[in-house]
């Protein structure tokens, strides 16, 4: 509705222009070439009001033809019914801290292991001392011993 008023109101100031151009209005073809005496609208503007005043007046005309008046149109009152509204129950669940149970390893005493092994010795000049005091070296030849190792 805004918009129709704009383009009539646009185009009666339009109008006023182009009625008050200097020698009444608008002419198609080549300016004449004639010398004006007293400015572009005529002497003393008399070929400016005419226009002016008719522009106004027919704004105003055009104005009052497209303003209607405002309907009011009295909606039925709406009786608001009250509304449930369900809240959510929370509840808060307790918090279980469990106590870490701490099982001590027992402690392992390891009881020494005797193992028995075979080792080879070898041979040797073993020196022997005589009944009359002298001194024999004699030659023990390599054997094998056993020997006990505790591993622990």
């Amino acid at each position: 509705m805004k918009t129709k008023i704009l383009v009539l109101v646009g185009a009666a100031m339009l109008s006023s222009v182009v009625v008050a151009r200097p020698h009444g209005g608008w002419r198609p073809g080549p300016a004449p070439m004639h010398v004006h005496h007293g400015g572009h609208w005529g002497r003393g503007g008399r070929n400016f009001w005419p226009g002016f005043v008719g522009g106004v007046v027919g704004g105003a005309v055009i104005g009052a033809a497209l303003s209607q008046p405002a309907v009011v149109v009295a909606q039925p009152a709406v009786v608001a019914q009250p509304v449930v509204v369900q809240q959510p129950v929370v509840v808060a669940q307790p918090t279980v801290v469990a106590q870490s149970t701490v099982v001590q390893q027992p402690v392992v005493v390891q009881q020494p292991v005797a193992q028995v092994q075979n080792v080879w010795v070898e041979g040797r000049y073993i020196d022997q001392v005589q009944a009359n005091g002298t001194v024999v070296r004699v030659w023990s030849p390599g054997h094998y011993e056993q020997r006990t190792t505790v591993v622990q």
